[in-house]
C-alpha cells in the first residue's frame, strides 16, 4: 500500500517542539490526472526504447510501496528532526 501521511517533527534545544502532519492521499489525488495523461506517453516511450512499460509501471509502484514505514531521524546539539512516512 502506498503511504498516506507524512509527519514532520522538530525539537529545538530550548525544549520547544514542532509537529506537522501532511495528508499524502491528497497529493496522490492531485497527481492522478497527471498519471492518467502520462500513462500512454510512457507506454509509447517504452516501445521506442524497447523497455517493457509494464515492468516500468510495476517498478514505480514497488518504489512507492516501499516508502511506507520510512523513518528518518537526525539529532544534534541544537535540533532534533524526525520524518515519518506512514
Amino acid at each position: 500500500m502506498i503511504p498516506f501521511s507524512l509527519i514532520v517533527g522538530m525539537r529545538f534545544r530550548r525544549g520547544r517542539r514542532f509537529h506537522l502532519w501532511f495528508p499524502l492521499f491528497l497529493v496522490w489525488l492531485l497527481l492522478l490526472p497527471l498519471v492518467l495523461v502520462l500513462f500512454p506517453v510512457v507506454f509509447l516511450v517504452g516501445l521506442f526504447v524497447q523497455v517493457s512499460a509494464v515492468r516500468l509501471y510495476v517498478t514505480v509502484w514497488q518504489i512507492l510501496r516501499s516508502m511506507r514505514d520510512t523513518l528518518v531521524e537526525v539529532d544534534n546539539d541544537e535540533l532534533a528532526f524526525r520524518l515519518s512516512i506512514l
